[in-house]
């Protein structure tokens, strides 16, 4: 009997180890299945993140190429346009304009305008010009009519804008002790009329012949009809001693301070010291071609899964 019983026990045990064994097994087949799940969901979404930044990075560069080919299609109609500054709005528009798998639009801001009714006599109170739209109703209220301030050139003041007119004129103005050699004078329809604005940085003289400049940045008040990247003018005396131009590659705006950067002095090859409240204007001057100056900005969008934005910058001369 003891020894049958001894039997029954030694079969149960066996049987109690594998149903142990076989639980075991279970929760390790559960546990590889729960790892193999996590790796697979990792890969897939490896996978998919590849693919979506293989899609950005397509889709962006497809987008430059489309802002690019808006620049070359403005380059070519500014090159066919022989008077920007005759522009009635500023910035010349380009609507949206499909190329490719996608579109362009392009802005080209314009330094300066046009006389578009003749000043018949220095005592006139208001200018009419091809466009006014970007030119400040506040502040800087500063005009530059004709190039040459040591000829007939003079800078005038307005107190307001009504549509393409300035309104409230103040002739022959005095702007950081500087004005025009000829007071005030009659100018024919299509003279050229820039902003101005004033220095906040002094500059000092440069050696001769000029040296680099002694720094890559200066202040001027901020202007919104003044290029981000292009050419200004500085008047050196009353008696038209000679102007210094200078070029800058970028700015930044801080509040009413347009910083300058990338400058050039005396590109021209003239150069003086310049003190802060001196009249600053954006102006080709150094009596050759060319005259004209204006910057395009192309902006190109893909549309897609993400879509897809990028702009181009271009500071033309003519």
């Amino acid at each position: 009997m003891k020894a049958g019983r001894d039997g029954r026990d030694r079969m149960a045990k066996k049987i109690n180890i594998i149903s142990n064994q076989k639980g075991a097994s279970i929760i390790a087949v559960i546990a590889i299945m729960l790892i193999l799940a996590v790796m697979g969901a990792a890969l897939v979404s490896l996978v998919t993140t590849g693919s979506d930044i293989s899609v950005n990075q397509l889709q962006s560069e497809q987008a430059f190429n489309v802002a690019e080919g808006g620049m070359e299609f403005e380059s070519r109609s500014l090159a066919e346009n022989l008077d920007w500054y005759r522009s009635t709005t500023n910035p010349i528009q380009v609507t949206a304009t499909n190329l490719g798998s996608g579109s362009f639009t392009v802005n080209t801001y314009l330094p300066a305008t046009m006389v578009r009714n003749r000043i018949p006599t220095p005592a006139a109170n208001s200018i009419r010009v091809y466009s006014a739209t970007l030119f400040p109703t506040a502040g800087n209220r500063y005009l530059q009519i004709e190039d040459d301030i040591a000829a007939s050139a003079e800078f005038v003041q307005y107190t307001g804008i009504a549509g393409d007119t300035f309104t409230g004129v103040a002739r022959d103005v005095t702007i950081g002790g500087i004005k025009g050699a000829a007071g005030a004078q009659a100018h024919e329809r299509g003279s050229r009329v820039y902003p101005v604005t004033t220095l906040l940085t002094a500059l000092a003289t440069l050696g001769s012949p000029c040296a680099p400049a002694p720094s890559a940045s200066f202040d001027i008040t901020y202007h919104p009809v003044f290029l981000s990247a292009g050419t200004i003018d500085m008047w050196i005396d009353n008696a038209g001693g000679g102007f210094e131009e200078i070029t800058y590659t970028g700015s930044s705006i801080t509040g009413a301070t347009m910083t300058l950067q990338g400058v050039t002095r005396c590109v021209n090859l003239t150069s003086s010291a310049h003190a802060a409240g001196d009249p600053v204007t954006s102006i080709l001057v150094d009596g050759a071609s060319p005259d004209f100056e204006a910057e395009a900005v192309s902006t190109g969008t893909v549309s897609g899964t993400t879509g897809a934005t990028r702009v181009v910058k271009k500071t033309t001369q003519r």
